[in-house]
């Protein structure tokens, strides 16, 4: 699958969160969650991949289980909600889906603060190697194209929005960003973008967010897609293209694997770029956001993916 000149990855891998340890987390905290657990902890390995700064760790309890547990609390309302909408929307993907099951979740005020606890069953096994290797993007593409057929229809029980609300459509900030990196391309930058609802909008649930470290390798040969905190309603291949972004900037030649899964058409191919060419203006603009506390890598992250998002849609545009 390889075949293109990568561009070199600048942040960790799979190194580039700074959360909270359990021994960071409040006494009551740590009694609330054991009481929730029904068993002590014995161990935590926390998760240092993602770009999140809420508490996500492997905890073995003193009773030989194991679970993946993820706390939000110390005042990030933010964190908070996105926590508790995760346990809700998990809660609605059918079985197919190779998603971690949710064990259970709870929400508790304590000294003064409110704190939300999501456990979910732990998957033994790693990160996808980056750069990606071949066999670990077989696997991860397999776990993408089951995810889509299971999620279409996307499932009943929460209020989906279409794909287009999540990525905001054409608004100043874009137009700026077209005319400062987009100069020789200006109007078709904008009919892609003005033509991204109706090419990408659609029935099937996408994860929206699929990216190499919201993805498990499993010691079992599965791939696990973790992280369901922001789907939205949009055309089987979304997440197919989100996850590529990544082996493309890797030097894989994921136009020929697009070419072959099933969750893409021959008619897809402007779709594909819409949203290839919303995504290279999110991840301009954001790269421009000052650093956010507790996700140091962010930034740089979301300045690579610019780079690897632009150039893919220029070649597949035909620009110089």
């Amino acid at each position: 699958m390889s075949a293109r000149t990568p561009t070199p990855l600048t942040v960790p891998h799979a190194a580039t969160a700074q959360r909270p340890a359990w021994a960071d987390l409040p006494a009551a905290v740590q009694d609330w969650t054991q009481d929730q657990l029904g068993a002590r902890v014995v161990s935590a390995a926390n998760e240092l991949s993602g770009y999140t700064p809420g508490f996500a760790a492997r905890l073995q309890l003193d009773d030989g289980r194991r679970v993946f547990a993820k706390i939000a609390g110390w005042g990030k309302e933010w964190l908070l909600e996105s926590y508790a909408n995760e346990a809700l929307k998990r809660r609605t993907l059918p079985v197919a889906v190779p998603a971690p099951e949710l064990i259970f979740d709870a929400r508790s005020g304590i000294d003064g603060g409110d704190w939300q606890l999501l456990a979910f069953a732990e998957i033994d096994g790693r990160p996808p190697h980056r750069p990606w290797t071949d066999a670990d993007l077989r696997v991860a593409v397999r776990a993408v194209e089951t995810a889509a057929q299971a999620l279409t229809p996307a499932p009943p029980g929460y209020a989906w929005e279409p794909l287009s609300e999540a990525l905001g459509g054409l608004g100043p900030d874009k137009e700026q960003m077209i005319t400062e990196r987009f100069g020789d391309h200006v109007a078709e930058l904008r009919d892609l973008i003005i033509a991204l609802p109706q090419r990408c909008n659609g029935t099937t649930l996408v994860h929206c967010d699929l990216r190499d470290d919201n993805m498990i390798i499993g010691a079992d040969g599965r791939a696990w897609i973790v992280d369901w905190n922001f789907p939205a309603l949009g055309k089987p291949f979304v997440d197919l293209v989100t996850l590529l972004m990544s082996a493309r900037g890797d030097g894989h030649d994921v136009d020929a694997i697009l070419a072959a899964s099933p969750v893409v058409t021959p008619q897809d191919k402007d779709a594909i770029d819409s949203l290839l060419a919303d995504l290279a203006l999110y991840y301009a603009i954001a790269s421009t956001s000052p650093e956010p506390d507790g996700s140091p890598y962010l930034r740089e992250h979301q300045r690579w993916s610019a780079v690897v998002v632009a150039d893919w849609l220029a070649e597949r545009r035909g620009w110089t």
